[in-house]
């Protein structure tokens, strides 16, 4: 019997499944908290929780991770930093929002001209460079570097560019070529610069992973779930972690289909920071056309399409100043783990729930340091004398920030201590839907008594009673859900509306037909009847369905996902194991990789170009250029496989493209592009 291990780490719980590979079929599952000072300790907790006779037995760790997806939802990371070559710094500030970049200090130009047909004009002046460095990389976790017409040049420019980096400094540095091949410098640089801060995110995850292996007697080779289903090696994911974005939901639709088989179905997996919605058409998961699209970030990175928006388990609750109850996109740590974590806080909510006010105050909330500040950094001047005096204070010791202004006398805002939320050194604990299924009894892991406690000062301001105020909780996560599900059906209608987004007045409308299918009693309901804007009888009868199954997947999805169905008149499908189909979905994958060169005509020199992966040649015939260009995109390509984690056994396909004009002298030849797939088994221990 041959054997491996998936395991999946999500924001709330890390979950692990022992699967036969010659049976296809999970032997057995587990679930722990992720535990974010120290993933390695929910790692192994999940791991130990598999019966150990098979724990022996495996050959293989798969992984999975929603961790990059969440630093970039909740715009967090490490600080990274990017220099672009040849780059118009006008036209970066024009056009880089649209791609997550904004033009900061974290930005850097470097002065250089290269022709389109790959001919560097002005090379930059590679002195000052050096010198510009020393001040420039100060307090950085590592660097992206992109060059205009990089595909042409050969990426000379970002190859020369890293080599003086790691002569300065010890730091991970990585060019645009190594990930995208494609032409949108401002793009390939937002693409860089978030794989420069998702670094540090990575290295932590794969740190935590190998010391609970190391604990348990774990040792087998571990590969990494990407973007697009495939997977990658260690070695490959510590360089590359931007090829890990919305690997968890990816992760999931992979296991969804191996669990269910359905054919076409929305798969809506929900986990404790965001909710994550795919598409299987025709047995196939649907790709993104363009390149992964997650928070601000629009990459180049190709993976399946996967739609991500912030709503989960552990998002955060408040009342606003109007007295009304708002679902937040901010993640929290539920009260209820917060307490059974530290029960030192349940005097704090005691007295926080007993307080004569009725209005929301800064100063009542909660937070605590999680992950340790690095002594170096701070020797460094990496944090202020201020933040690391918060850091000492909260850390395994949440309290409000009234009670934090008090232990350091002076006055402490949220807004002071952004910075380190940002960067997940502290994170706030709250009120959340987690607290409110604790209340309602559809999930009971950790203290109701903190639950009750947070719920009860919020519902008091906005005079409903606990229970009341748990069900509007449930109401506005299936409010939320319905509505985003309408969108992307929406957009995949009309396909422009996922660029140019839908308009406030059209989400207000899916917000009303949420609100009348739920007076109607479903879908297929009676009638509305009177309008709640108008008070008069109401003739327009609106409707919102999904003819495509809904799959759910993730721990809270069972709880909200029926309800939402019957609302679209859906079918809900829940399958046995669909809280770990992640771990499911990341040990069923195998290594695929994709690799491109191009050969184009450069009439200034007369010659063949053969470019791509950071390779230029030259060729008097076209038929030489072809051939050349197949020889090495094989060789690429099989390298790549291999590195990846591939097996030996690299299976090889062929794609190949051929552009000609109509000219009045007939055809004229423009372009050549061959892409090998090189497929193969990751190797086993």
């Amino acid at each position: 019997m041959r054997i491996g291990i998936g395991i999946d780490t999500g924001g709330t719980c890390t979950d692990a499944v022992v699967y036969n590979f010659e049976e296809k079929r999970i032997l057995a599952s587990a679930k722990a908290s992720t535990t974010r000072e120290d993933l390695s300790v929910g790692i192994e907790e999940a791991i130990s929780k598999l019966p150990e006779s098979l724990r022996a037995q495996a050959e293989a760790v798969a992984l999975s991770t929603t961790l990059a997806t969440n630093a970039c939802v909740e715009n967090k990371g490490g600080r990274g930093k990017l220099f672009f070559f040849g780059a118009n710094p006008e036209i970066v500030r024009q056009t880089g929002a649209q791609y997550g970049l904004t033009v900061d200090e974290n930005l850097f130009f470097v002065e250089s001209r290269t022709c389109p047909n790959g001919f560097i004009e002005k090379q930059p002046d590679w002195d000052e460079f050096r010198k510009q460095l020393k001040v420039q990389l100060v307090n950085t976790d590592a660097v992206g570097v992109v060059e205009f017409f990089a595909r042409r040049t050969g990426a000379v420019l970002e190859k020369k560019a890293r080599e003086i980096i790691k002569e300065e400094f010890d730091i991970p540095v990585v060019c645009g070529h190594e990930l995208f091949d494609e032409y949108n410098i401002v793009k390939r640089g937002a693409s860089t610069l978030l794989n420069a801060r998702l670094l540090t995110t990575i290295d932590e995850f794969i740190a935590a992973v190998k010391a609970a292996m190391g604990r348990l007697g774990l040792d087998v080779p571990f590969v990494i779930v990407r973007s697009d289903g495939s997977l990658m090696s260690e070695e490959f994911a510590r360089l590359y972690p931007v090829e890990t974005l919305l690997c968890g939901p990816v992760a999931s639709v992979m296991g969804a289909g191996e669990l269910t088989r359905e054919q076409n179905a929305l798969i809506v997996d929900m986990g404790g920071t965001t909710t994550d919605i795919a598409f299987v058409q025709d047995g196939i998961p649907r790709r993104a056309e363009t390149g992964v699209h997650i928070g601000g970030w629009d990459t180049f990175v190709k993976g399946l399409f996967v739609d991500t928006f912030g709503l989960g388990g552990d998002s955060l609750i408040t009342v606003n100043e109007s007295g009304r109850m708002v679902l937040s996109g901010e993640r929290a740590i539920p009260l209820c783990m917060t307490a059974d974590r530290y029960p030192e806080i349940l005097p704090m909510l005691e007295e926080s729930k007993s307080s004569v006010s009725l209005s929301f105050n800064q100063r009542e909330e909660i937070y605590v340091a999680l992950k340790p500040v690095d002594p170096d950094a701070q020797s460094a001047d990496r944090y202020t004398d201020r933040e690391v005096e918060v850091w000492q204070t909260l850390h395994n010791h949440p309290m409000n920030l009234g009670r934090l202004g008090i232990e350091l006398n002076r006055n402490v805002s949220s807004a002071s201590i952004q910075r380190l939320v940002r960067e997940g050194i502290i994170m706030r604990c709250g009120v959340t839907p987690t607290d409110a299924m604790h209340i309602l009894g559809d999930f009971e892991m950790y203290s109701k008594e903190a639950a009750y406690s947070g719920i009860y000062r919020l519902a008091r301001m906005t005079g409903m009673d606990v229970e009341s105020f748990a069900r509007e909780i449930y109401r506005a996560v299936e409010k939320k859900l319905f509505i985003n599900i309408g969108r992307i059906l929406l957009e995949e209608r009309y396909k422009e509306w996922r660029n140019t987004g839908i308009s406030d007045q059209l989400m207000q409308i899916m917000g009303d037909l949420f609100e009348e299918s739920e007076r109607a009693g479903g879908f297929d309901g009676e009638e509305a009847g009177v309008s709640p804007q108008t008070g008069m009888r109401d003739f327009l009868r609106l409707q919102l369905g999904c003819s495509a199954a809904l799959i759910g997947v993730g721990a809270p999805t069972h709880v909200f996902l029926p309800d939402v169905g019957k609302k679209l008149g859906a079918r809900v499908i829940m399958p046995e194991y669909a809280g770990v189909a992640n771990a499911l979905g990341a040990i069923v994958g195998n290594v695929v990789t994709r690799t491109t060169l191009e050969v184009n005509f450069d009439p200034l020199n007369a010659v063949y170009l053969l470019f791509g992966k950071g390779i230029r040649e030259s060729f008097a015939y076209l038929g030489d250029a072809k051939e050349r260009a197949k020889e090495l995109v094989s060789e690429k390509a099989r390298e790549e496989n291999i590195r990846r984690g591939g097996s030996e056994d690299v299976r090889i396909s062929f794609e190949e493209e051929e552009i000609y004009a109509d000219t009045t002298n007939g055809p004229t030849f423009l372009s050549y592009k061959i892409t090998a797939v090189a497929s193969g088994d990751y190797e086993l221990g």
